[in-house]
C-alpha cells in the first residue's frame, strides 16, 4: 500500500474519534441537561403539587383586643390545605391593614406547613370629632378610625382642640388619668375653651373641673393632694375651680367651699 492511502485512512480514523469525541460530549451535556430538567421537576412536584408543603396550621400573635384570632384568620383569607407557596403574602398583609383597627401587621411562612401573623392594633386614648365624625385617636395622636355603633364607647372625648393643640390636650388626659384624683373620678370629657382654657368632665359625680390655660400638671396634684379634704365635706360636689395657682373652689350642692394652700 502506498505511503498516500495509508495516510487518508489515518486521517479518516482520526476524523471518526474526533466525531466520536464531540458526539459524546453533547449526549453527556443532553444527559446533564435532562437530569437537572427532571430534578426540577421533580422538585416542583415535591414543592407545590405534593403533601409536604400545604398550610395546616395558621399562626396568630399579638395584641388583639378589638379583632381576635378568628377575625385576623378570616380577613387574611387563607384556607387551610392550600399550597404554602402558593400564599401570597402581601395580598395578605394588605388585607389585614385593611381592618382599621391594625396599626401594624406582619406576615411570614414558616417551613414546612405554617403561615405566621404578627399583628398590633390601635391602642384608644380618647375620641374626637374629626370631618363631622367621631373618631378614635391613640396615644400617639394617630386619628385612625370612626367610631361605629358596635365600637366600645367607654373612653373620653376631646372638644374644642384642633391639630395643633391636640399634643397639648393629650398629655393633660395623660396626666389626668395617671393622678391620683383621675383614678378616683375617672374621665368623661376633656374640652376647650378660648375664654376659660380646659375643662374637665369626670365620669363619676359628674364634677365640672376648670383648669384653666397653664400649669396643668401643678393644678392636678393639688387636687389629688386636697381629694380627701374635698370628699370629706359632705355634699355632692358639682364643680372645682382649679384655674388658679394653689387653690381650689370647690362648689357643693348648694354651698361653695374654697380651699387653699
Amino acid at each position: 500500500m502506498s505511503v498516500f492511502l495509508e495516510r487518508q485512512k489515518v486521517r479518516k480514523r482520526r476524523a471518526w474519534a474526533r466525531s466520536f469525541k464531540v458526539a459524546e460530549r453533547v449526549l453527556l451535556s443532553l444527559a446533564i441537561v435532562l437530569g437537572g430538567l427532571a430534578l426540577l421537576y421533580g422538585a416542583y412536584l415535591l414543592v407545590f403539587l405534593g403533601p409536604t408543603f400545604l398550610v395546616r396550621d395558621v399562626i396568630v400573635e399579638g395584641s388583639l383586643t378589638h379583632t381576635g384570632t378568628d377575625g385576623i384568620i378570616e380577613k387574611s383569607g387563607i384556607k387551610k390545605g392550600e399550597n404554602l407557596f402558593a400564599v401570597d403574602v402581601e395580598k395578605v398583609h394588605r388585607n389585614l391593614k385593611e381592618d382599621s383597627w391594625i396599626s401594624r401587621a406582619a406576615v411570614r411562612r414558616k417551613l414546612p406547613h405554617s403561615i405566621w401573623r404578627y399583628v398590633e392594633e390601635y391602642s384608644p386614648q380618647a375620641v374626637i370629632q374629626r370631618d363631622g365624625k367621631l373618631k378614635y385617636i391613640d396615644y400617639e395622636g394617630n386619628v385612625f378610625k370612626s367610631v361605629e355603633p358596635s365600637d366600645p364607647k367607654t373612653f373620653p372625648v376631646i372638644g374644642g382642640v384642633d391639630d395643633k393643640m391636640l399634643p397639648e390636650a393629650q398629655a393633660i388626659l395623660s396626666a389626668y388619668s395617671g393622678s391620683l384624683f383621675g383614678r378616683t373620678w375617672g374621665i368623661s370629657e376633656l374640652n376647650f375653651d378660648e375664654v376659660k382654657g380646659y375643662t374637665i368632665f369626670t365620669e363619676k359625680g359628674p364634677i365640672e373641673i376648670l383648669l384653666g390655660h397653664d400649669a396643668y400638671a401643678s393644678r392636678l396634684d393639688l387636687l389629688g393632694r386636697w381629694q380627701g379634704t374635698i370628699g370629706r365635706r359632705g355634699g355632692r360636689i358639682t364643680y372645682i375651680l382649679a384655674n388658679e395657682d394653689k387653690r381650689l373652689v370647690v362648689g357643693y350642692r348648694g354651698t361653695t367651699s374654697d380651699q387653699q394652700t
